[in-house]
């Protein structure tokens, strides 16, 4: 797997939760246009004080992954994970994918639009979409909902084409 835009992982902002100073956010899109997008969990390596208690103040992290190199949701997935490997070294541990579907980004127009789900990860939690693309897309009109359409969405330029 190759790296489309190492500025992309290098310069990418973490979004504080308004409401929960433990939950933070990173949204890494690579597209424009409809493309498929996963929800995913990072957990910290480190857990625990030197005394074995779990620590007070355990930051809880959920990305919104989405490049238009990748045809599947494992796909978006192994982008993610490819990319941040170096920087996530002993920070977090491998992410749990919560969920997927399809967005189309209209910069334009200035829209969001998310529906569909993931036949292999199933539904994306709603409520933490809507919190990543509130958070970081303040400007934009957003219309998230999730629905049963599943679809192959292959285009020429994914990989494994």
């Amino acid at each position: 797997m190759t790296v489309i835009n190492k500025e992309l992982f290098l310069n990418k902002k973490v979004y504080q939760d308004n409401k929960n100073e433990n939950q933070t956010y990173e949204c890494v899109i690579d597209h424009v246009g409809d493309e498929k997008y996963v929800i995913l969990e990072l957990t910290p390596y480190v857990t625990t004080d030197n005394d074995g208690q779990p620590l007070k103040y355990l930051e809880k992290r959920y990305v919104l992954a989405s490049t238009d190199t990748e045809a599947y949701h494992s796909g978006q997935k192994e982008w993610y994970v490819e990319n941040t490997k170096e920087l996530h070294k002993k920070k977090w541990r491998s992410p749990e994918c919560l969920g997927g579907g399809i967005m189309t980004i209209d910069e334009e127009n200035k829209s969001i639009k998310t529906f569909g789900t993931s036949y292999g990860y199933g539904d994306p939690p709603i409520q933490i979409v809507k919190s990543i693309l509130n958070t970081v897309y303040p400007n934009y009109n957003l219309d998230i909902k999730i629905t049963s359409e599943v679809r192959e969405l292959v285009k020429p330029k994914h990989n494994r084409y």
